[in-house]
């Protein structure tokens, strides 16, 4: 966050703990408990929010090397993302142009690709080098039997990729600033490429992928459901929240945010005190953990509503000289916290959304990212309800 919005959220903050209010949205949103488990709107939401749109993958130290590759399936798109020897991250469909198998799997560092099923091999940039029968293919297109490209971009330390094969005469690039709205410049201020990942961590919860993304966007359960685990560090149903276009930012105190209260207003550094939680739709969490980066990213199901898969990474600063020990106790909080704490909880809820018994979920004024995250996806759908 730059300093004038950092100075600014300080203020809207401590004026809230001291009206014991927070930010509001204008009214309360009811959302139908179809959007969490009907399987129309989950063919509808896969199809028009995570294969037309622009996905974040990831930040761009995680293909640190050329010949590092990470692959994984976006909504039944398998993806596979490489750095080439140029230094550029390139994207491709994860599909062997011969029978479909993937030609990589996880993650890695690689000079080339090679199908375990028939060994056709491709390199970095997705050209196929050749194949294992030269007899068979004899006056097969080498050049026009490449890995199918998929638009990607990098900036910021953040990469993007659109999981859908690129059209005849289509550009590969993906206008990141313009993906990012007005906040751009605000993540480009976190400086996310000087963060090497230091975990990952995945999980396949029976709930739908957006209620993996509801558990961050509001602070009005943290004094109940977390009351053992986060709640003493936090000053519970009070926050801020500010919109960019379909994304937006939660900033919630740490109950250390009086100590700023001694020091004149130009000299106040509340970083240490604030943690930012930003929505980038649709499908992202990424967190500003004061002391580093925790991204959590919910894929919806293939073939149920009622089932996603989230993965769950911390980046640490590149310069830090803190102990193994030190980020393992992080990741052991939000694990804790989340995984063992909103998703087997949401896991129940999920039934309840299921049951028929209810026909509507209720969100209040006093949670605005998530109001603000569920008419976002209305708006990109174009369904009224």
């Amino acid at each position: 966050m730059q300093r004038p919005q950092e100075l600014a959220v300080g203020r809207r903050l401590l004026g809230h703990i001291d009206g014991r209010t927070t930010d509001l949205a204008a009214d309360m949103f009811r959302n139908r408990v179809e959007a969490y488990s009907c399987r129309e709107r989950a063919r509808l939401e896969r199809d028009k929010l995570f294969r037309e749109r622009p996905i974040f993958m990831g930040l761009g130290t995680r293909l640190a090397r050329p010949g590092d590759y990470l692959a994984e399936e976006v909504a039944g798109m398998p993806v596979l993302m490489a750095r080439g020897p140029d230094g550029e991250m390139r994207a491709f469909a994860n599909i062997c142009r011969h029978r479909a198998a993937p030609v990589a799997e996880g993650c890695g560092n690689a000079r080339a690709f090679v199908c375990p099923y028939h060994g056709w091999t491709y390199d970095l940039d997705g050209k196929l080098l050749g194949t294992t029968d030269r007899v068979g293919f004899a006056g097969l297109d080498l050049a026009g039997h490449g890995l199918a490209r998929l638009p990607a971009a990098e900036k910021h330390g953040m990469m993007y990729v659109r999981p859908r094969p690129l059209a005849p005469g289509e550009s590969a690039e993906i206008d990141i600033d313009r993906e990012l709205g007005g906040f751009a410049a605000d993540l480009a201020a976190l400086r996310l490429d000087t963060y090497p990942i230091y975990s990952v961590d995945r999980i396949a919860p029976r709930i739908n992928w957006k209620f993996a993304i509801d558990t961050f966007l509001e602070g009005y359960h943290i004094p109940h459901l977390h009351r053992k685990t986060i709640a003493p560090y936090f000053i519970g149903n009070c926050g801020t929240f500010d919109g960019a276009g379909l994304h937006g930012r939660m900033c919630v105190a740490r109950t250390s945010i009086d100590k700023v209260r001694a020091l004149p207003e130009d000299e106040r550094d509340y970083r240490p005190h604030v943690i930012s939680v930003y929505q980038l739709f649709p499908n992202t969490i990424l967190i500003w953990q004061v002391d580093h980066i925790e991204i959590w990213r919910a894929f919806p199901g293939r073939d149920d509503a009622g089932r996603c898969d989230v993965e769950m990474t911390i980046y640490k600063p590149a310069d830090s000289t803190r102990p193994d020990a030190y980020w393992e106790k992080n990741r052991d909080i939000a694990i804790r916290t989340v995984m063992e704490e909103d998703f087997p909880l949401g896991e129940r809820m999920q039934i309840g959304f299921e049951s028929g018994a209810t026909e509507e979920v209720v969100y209040g004024r006093n949670e605005p990212c998530l109001v603000h995250f569920h008419s976002s996806i209305r708006n990109a759908l174009g369904v009224a309800a």
